[in-house]
């Protein structure tokens, strides 16, 4: 099971994802996204996966898209807290050059 906790920051919003992010709950997150985008269209989303123990290519999919989202209303997706085993996982599908990688939320806020 996924657990979704999400908060506003001015104008940005914040997941906060924990559990394993696989195909079998993509489309939780999925769905929480596009509320969230629809809902209050961010000028920041970001993606907080210190509490992610796992991402499989469905994960790593459903970010893509989600960064092809927040790009359609001009906002930008900053990722953080990503740990270990998890950024292994972005460096080895060169993702890692795709996305705004950030190692505290307060940075991925910032954006620096």
């Amino acid at each position: 099971m996924l657990n979704i906790q999400t908060k506003q920051e001015g104008t940005a919003s914040v997941l906060s994802v924990k559990g394993k992010l696989n195909f079998e709950v993509t489309t939780q997150l999925r769905e929480t996204i596009k509320e969230i985008i629809a809902s209050e269209q961010p000028k920041l989303l970001v993606v907080n996966l210190e509490g992610t123990s796992f991402i499989d290519s469905s994960g790593l999919g459903l970010l893509v898209a989600a960064r092809s989202s927040i790009d359609k209303i001009n906002g930008r997706l900053h990722l953080c807290c990503l740990p270990g085993q998890v950024k292994k996982i972005f460096d080895q599908t060169n993702l890692t050059n795709f996305f705004s990688i950030f190692p505290t939320e307060q940075d991925a806020l910032r954006g620096n």
